[in-house]
């Protein structure tokens, strides 16, 4: 076992010898060797540093402060200090760390933390790497996730932890202090000490540096009541100790150094100190709460906001504020009380050194981020609190063959291939690109929540509260996919109902998925970590990608790969990269019109020119407020046969026939205000052999006027074909995804403000997604999936979303709303159906 720690006061080292008993506890036979991170910088860096912290916290505090703020408000500063200190460490590390040849690497200070994540990003130091936050309050020198495991020291800890490396893996430590440090008997205490046993006891500690003005620490305490009888332990700062002494006070207990400082904690009520550092974690193994008094700068105030946060601590930073909170103690001794509860039971929930480091050793290494392609980093910068980008579906369950429902293990069965199960995003910043993290622990299990509405509670009416309920509840970039299995419907019928982030993928691979783990098949696979390059590759490469997706053959939405029926149905999953399960015009396939280099840059470029002159969407009157995330689902179906058979008798293609119904519903619930023409975003697929089972958004999209002004359906039909048809031959999907693609190119920052600047309101009014299904028979462990709703998230100003799918002997509907306009909804899924009868 391997220790880095520095002599830089005594805190990190005080940690570090609490890990090297823990680990002596659990593995007796154990090397252990430690290094000092300081002395391995090169000759005199350590006193260099030691002065410096000293001179920053005594003598020019601001500089400090300014320094501490700036790693927390200055992206690329607090970047390239990091990455300076840990290349720096990192090299001074390798010789010694590759020597030992460690089985367990443990870090109790910043710098050696930030190069042993050196090591382990080029690849120099495979084994597991912990690190304990020997503050209270991490910051971002403190946390990287190459680390395995970075402890620290409460729950209110974990959040700006995160903050300072999202991809970390975080967990909450025991205080890290010497076994002695426990709960025990305060009277025996004070009669070994000599101390009364009725007073209030605060003992003074303020580190092996001695910061801070004690001897007005002390007169405070003097101050407050007469029952206060301090204790000063002063260590080795003789000086100090001997202005005490001169204070001539009969009450004031001044002690040199002392062998058993833990006596002393247990016979104190507080522990006063101003760092927040090794002396507080002692207080609080101990079950004392603390008083932060003036606390020093930078992470001494942080320290101090943290603990009184959690309520372990009270802080005074005003001369006489001290004496204040300790005649306030005294007059509510309920307080007191309610504060050592509180240290209690943090001590009781942390987790204690041996187990954190057992599972160091048998847990996996915490898996490196790779960066979000730019299809999918787009809904990742487009969602807001109001509008999340969160996508579903709704599977319906008839009962198995024995009349009973679908169970919770079937559910988890087939939620294990769900897209984005195992893993975590992580949004970036304005000097970061979002990520993606692998969470190998994660279960389906952890994800799905089960309710019971019946017994035979009405299938409409349950789905729809139960929808409302669950989809207004939004994914997080942590947990990307939840579910819930709601049972207790007529007929012992069953639904699972599956929310998941749009980043993690688009709808062809969610149904693909699902439908391939009730036949067996390996679940989908993410896309290839794509190796680091120069600036000049980054540029270069996605146009590259960009021209090679026009150049290969494939087929469009409106035409048909050889051997299938009419482009939608079970050959999709098998032979067809369509996004919309569209019908063929009939005859045999072609191509897609100018395959090759020239070709598809020569599409590309019409496709760019469609989406250019295209400019804002046409005005409509509706409203269009999302003042929250909640929502409601409108659902239909409609006959797939009799779809079919309009479709053939039209003309036209069957995506475009019900697209034209979708027209005119808008045209129905728009009324005299109508526009003649709205604009309608239209999702498709650009997956071709080689993305076919990738995770991830592989998806264009149309921006088509739809004809919503007043004319015959029939007419209408007509003219949404045309439109529709113009849109694909012109190129535009593979368009869109192009730009999109060539977005990412762009810095962080600017690819998010372009990402919302393109993904709004301003451009298209509808979302309107046509996804094709399984034309054969669904059936998971006995139970056939009767039907599936598709669910759409809505876009910033776009307040509706219509969601289309094949699935068997049904095209079925589901259309998403704003809360509060739940009337609007169903009336535009009611209008399909009319619609459609009438047709």
């Amino acid at each position: 076992m391997l220790i880095v720690s520095a002599n830089m006061g005594q805190g990190h080292n005080a940690t570090g010898r609490a890990l090297e008993d823990a680990i002596r506890r659990r593995w007796p036979d154990a090397t252990v060797r430690w290094i000092n991170a300081l002395e391995r910088l090169g000759p005199g860096f350590e006193g260099l540093f030691q002065r410096i912290y000293v001179a920053n916290v005594e003598s020019v505090p601001w500089l400090y402060e300014f320094f501490y703020a700036a790693i927390w408000r200055i992206p690329w500063f607090a970047a390239a200090s990091r990455w300076f200190t840990a290349s720096w460490c990192g090299r001074r590390l390798a010789k010694p760390v590759a020597e030992f040849a460690p089985d367990l690497v443990v870090s109790t200070y910043p710098m050696g933390t930030a190069g042993l994540a050196w090591l382990r990003r080029k690849g120099k130091l495979s084994v597991p790497i912990g690190a304990w936050v020997s503050d209270f309050a991490p910051h971002p020198f403190w946390v990287y996730g190459a680390a395995d495991l970075t402890m620290v020291m409460h729950d209110v800890a974990v959040a700006p932890a995160l903050r300072s490396s999202p991809s970390a893996h975080v967990g909450v430590s025991a205080p890290p202090v010497r076994a002695v440090f426990r709960p025990g008997d305060q009277t025996a205490a004070r009669q070994e000490l000599e101390l009364p046993p009725d007073a209030f006891v605060p003992l003074v500690s303020c580190g092996s540096l001695g910061f801070g003005e004690i001897e007005t620490t002390v007169r405070e305490l003097l101050a407050a009541d007469p029952s206060v009888v301090p204790v000063a332990i002063c260590g080795r700062n003789d000086a100090v100790a001997a202005r005490l002494r001169a204070l001539d006070e009969p009450r004031l207990r001044v002690v040199g150094w002392t062998d058993r400082p833990e006596l002393y904690t247990l016979a104190a009520d507080v522990v006063v100190t101003n760092a927040g550092g090794a002396t507080s974690l002692e207080a609080l193994a101990c079950g004392r709460p603390v008083l932060m008094h003036q606390p020093i700068a930078a992470h001494g105030k942080a320290n101090a906001r943290l603990m009184a946060a959690a309520g372990l601590a009270l802080v005074s930073t005003k001369d006489g504020e001290l004496a204040e909170t300790v005649r306030g103690l005294l007059a509510e001794p309920e307080r007191l009380k309610e504060m050592a509860e509180a240290v209690a039971r943090h001590c009781e929930t942390a987790t204690p050194l041996e187990e954190a480091l057992e599972s160091l050793v048998s847990a996996p290494l915490n898996p490196p981020t790779q960066r979000l392609r730019p299809e999918d980093a787009l809904f990742v910068h487009v969602a807001t609190p109001e509008v999340p980008q969160q996508v579903g579906a709704v599977l319906v369950f008839d009962p198995k063959a024995d009349g009973t429902p679908v169970t919770r293990a079937d559910a988890e069965h087939l939620l294990a291939a769900t897209p984005g199960l195992r893993t975590r995003l992580l949004p970036g910043s304005g000097l970061w690109r979002a990520r993606w993290q692998e969470d190998p622990g994660r279960t389906s299990a952890e994800v799905l929540t089960s309710v019971r509405v019946g017994p035979d509670a009405p299938l409409d009416e349950a789905l729809t509260r139960e929808m409302d309920a669950f989809f207004s509840d939004p994914v997080s970039p942590e947990h990307p996919v939840r579910a819930r299995l709601v049972t207790g419907i007529e007929g012992e019928q069953g639904a699972l109902l599956i929310a998941l982030h749009h980043a993690a993928s688009d709808g062809i691979a969610v149904i693909s998925a699902l439908v391939g783990q009730t036949r067996g098949k390996e679940p989908l696979v993410p896309a290839a970590a794509p190796r680091r390059r120069g600036w000049g590759e980054r540029v270069a490469g996605p146009l590259r990608a960009v021209l090679g997706r026009f150049a290969r053959p494939g087929w469009h939405r409106l035409e048909r790969p050889p051997g299938s029926a009419d482009g939608s149905g079970a050959a999709e999953f098998a032979r067809s990269k369509s996004g919309s399960g569209a019908g063929a015009r009939g005859g045999a396939a072609e191509p897609v019109r100018g395959a090759g280099p020239r070709g598809g840059a020569a599409e590309l470029a019409r496709g760019v020119w469609a989406l250019a002159r295209a400019g804002a969407a046409p005005r409509v009157r509706w409203d269009k407020r999302i003042d929250s995330p909640r929502r409601h689902f409108a659902r239909a179906h409609l006959s797939a046969p009799e779809v079919r058979k309009a479709a053939r008798r039209a003309g036209v293609p069957t995506t475009n026939l019900v697209l034209a119904l979708v027209a005119e519903a808008l045209h129905r619930e728009l009324g005299a205000t109508a526009p003649e023409q709205l604009r309608v975003l239209i999702p498709m697929s650009v997956r071709d052999t080689g993305t076919f089972r990738q995770l991830g958004n592989h998806t264009g999209a149309a921006s088509v006027d739809l004809p919503t002004g007043a004319m015959s359906l029939t007419e209408r039909v007509r003219k949404t074909d045309r439109m529709l048809s113009g849109q694909v031959d012109r190129g535009a999907p593979r368009a869109g995804n192009a730009v999109v693609r060539v977005l990412g190119i762009l810095p962080p920052a600017l690819h998010r403000r372009a990402a919302k600047l393109v993904y709004r309101g301003t451009w298209f009014s509808v979302i309107a997604s046509v996804l094709p299904g399984a034309r054969s028979p669904v059936v998971l462990n006995g139970a056939l999936v009767r039907t599936v709703y598709p669910v759409l998230s809505l876009a910033p100003g776009v307040p509706v979303a219509v969601g289309i799918m094949t699935w068997a002997d049904r095209f079925t509907i589901c259309i998403t709303v704003p809360a509060g306009q739940e009337a609007r909804g169903d009336r535009l899924a009611a209008a399909v159906v009319e619609a459609f009868g009438r047709l």
